[in-house]
């Protein structure tokens, strides 16, 4: 499926969206069609609103994911609402939600993720994890222990034994298939003999598998396991489906407590709102929590000076690509919820690691002087320049990884946008000119001249309809370009298709530079 930095930024957007393509699977991304045309006022928006389902969305998918994407995009809302009318029922409604979202955190529920630890994070576990499994002997002993290779879907992963046939009692086959990427694999006349040509590892295991499986059926190498030998009895005849190891994902905690520390500034700011301080309270202790946890684990300084980043996950933890530091979209939701935390407990760890991650990005950014505008990338190095191989011993789960510089979509570009901005509120690392350079980067290369569409990369290339709903993120240059707003209004009145998340930022950008 692509590139390999294709294929992971395709496994971190559906991680940074919940999916995405506008649709009606995603409550808090619900389309309604109007013909009589669109509206935006307080009324309509709560009318969208109303139409979000009121149900915890834990219960449905107990998934981090679910509420760094499917809830938190709510809260975004609500919070955007109350910017754009002052009232205060959506903050209320904010410090209910934001409540029940930190009952679900794995040391409150007092459960463990795959490191055996109790964190103050979310556990993901279902198709964005390594999964792993076991063969067994006879009597029920374990004889291979087997883990996913790919980005994703490893819980669709199927491994099947079957014996062979008389005359080789010491030789096995094994099966393996995966649905999402339609491939099948058989290794026929397996060992247990670390001598034998057919030694099991030596015939399944590929130490250059890439960071994604080609679909078709295939004899050697695999692409979807790795296994490794635990016993020497024969396995028996059985046929087992991999299961995800949970992992209390740190890349969600920014995009999930950003809204949450957002009515805690303005709480704090207006004292007509003293009701809700303790809620707010509430939500800066938890997130100082999180911080203290991830920033002690998995913060690194570097890789040049003055820039810093934190890493997807521990190295052997159940994130596909362990041990790397996360993308910039991931690094930018980090820095808006710390500088939140530095304005609010004037801690300054969180001011400076936020200048780091500031500085990561715009060290990295391809300035265009024709156009006036940025455009930057996905990654930054190793996964841009050089990857690594199995000699580097880099990642426990991806041995190897062919280098691709793939430019940023206009989807993850949001959370680097609402970095930028929010940076440059701050006052450090990107001025007022860089600002203005990124609102030049939406009105000439993410929408397209008719202000109808949107492409699907920041450097202008390829139309794509599926990314369209991204366009409100964009509107927080508004501030930099009132322009921005003008245009990004203009194509979601001319789309035809209501969104309540676009709705309220239209509202709170409207009432910020006072138009109607």
């Amino acid at each position: 499926m692509f590139k390999n930095t294709e294929v992971l930024s395709l496994v971190l957007l559906l991680l940074c969206s919940g999916g995405v393509k506008s649709g009606n699977s995603n409550p808090a991304k619900q389309i309604i069609k109007k013909n009589s045309g669109i509206i935006i006022t307080q009324e309509r928006a709560d009318e969208l609103l109303s139409l979000q389902s009121s149900k915890d969305p834990w219960e449905e998918k107990p998934d981090g994911s679910s509420l760094a994407w499917r809830e938190s995009s709510v809260l975004r809302a609500l919070v955007d609402l109350y910017e754009g009318t002052n009232d205060p029922k959506y903050l209320k409604e904010v410090a209910y939600r934001g409540d029940r979202l930190l009952s679900h955190r794995d040391d409150r529920r007092g459960v463990v993720d795959g490191s055996g630890k109790s964190r103050p994070a979310w556990s993901m576990g279902l198709k964005y994890v390594v999964a792993e499994g076991q063969l067994t002997d006879a009597s029920g002993k374990p004889v291979l222990k087997i883990f996913s290779t790919p980005s994703a879907y490893n819980d669709q992963t199927k491994v099947e034994v079957v014996l062979s046939r008389k005359g080789k009692p010491d030789r096995f086959t094994i099966k393996t298939s995966n649905d999402h990427y339609k491939r099948d694999e058989t290794f026929s006349d397996l060992s247990l003999d670390p001598a034998d040509e057919r030694y099991v590892e030596k015939i399944v295991n590929d130490p250059m598998s890439p960071y994604s499986a080609r679909p078709g059926k295939y004899e050697e190498l695999s692409n979807l396991i790795r296994v490794k030998a635990v016993g020497s009895a024969l396995p028996v005849k059985q046929e087992i489906t991999l299961q995800s190891i949970p992992l209390a994902y740190m890349g969600y905690i920014g995009i999930i407590y950003d809204p949450l520390l957002r009515l805690a500034e303005i709480v704090k700011a207006d004292p007509k709102l003293k009701d809700l301080v303790p809620a707010a309270d509430r939500f800066i202790k938890a997130a100082e929590e999180s911080y203290s946890d991830a920033s002690e684990r998995l913060w690194r300084n570097g890789p040049n000076k003055d820039e810093g980043y934190y890493l997807t996950c521990e190295k052997g933890e159940s994130f596909p690509a362990d041990n790397v530091g996360a993308p910039f979209n991931f690094q930018a939701k980090h820095v808006c919820a710390q500088l939140a935390l530095y304005r609010l407990t004037g801690k300054k760890d969180y001011l400076e690691r936020s200048e780091k991650m500031c500085n990561l990005l715009k060290n990295r950014l391809n300035y265009d002087a024709g156009s006036d505008l940025y455009i930057w990338n996905y990654w930054f190095e190793p996964m841009t320049t050089k990857g690594w191989t199995p000699e580097d011993n880099l990642s426990a789960n991806v041995k190897y990884f062919k280098p691709a510089a793939s430019v940023e979509d206009i989807s993850h570009g949001t959370l680097d946008i609402s970095m930028i901005v929010e940076a440059n509120r701050a006052g450090i690392v990107f001025s007022d000119n860089d600002v203005r350079r990124f609102a030049n980067t939406l009105l000439i290369n993410v929408l397209t001249p008719d202000r109808k569409g949107v492409r699907r990369a920041v450097d202008g290339k390829m139309e794509y309809p599926g990314y369209f709903n991204a366009l409100h993120g964009w509107l927080e240059l508004s501030g930099a370009n009132p322009e921005v707003y003008k245009a990004i209004r203009q194509a979601y009145v001319s789309k035809g298709e209501e969104n309540l998340s676009f709705c309220a930022r239209l509202l709170k950008w409207g009432k910020k530079l006072n138009i109607k």
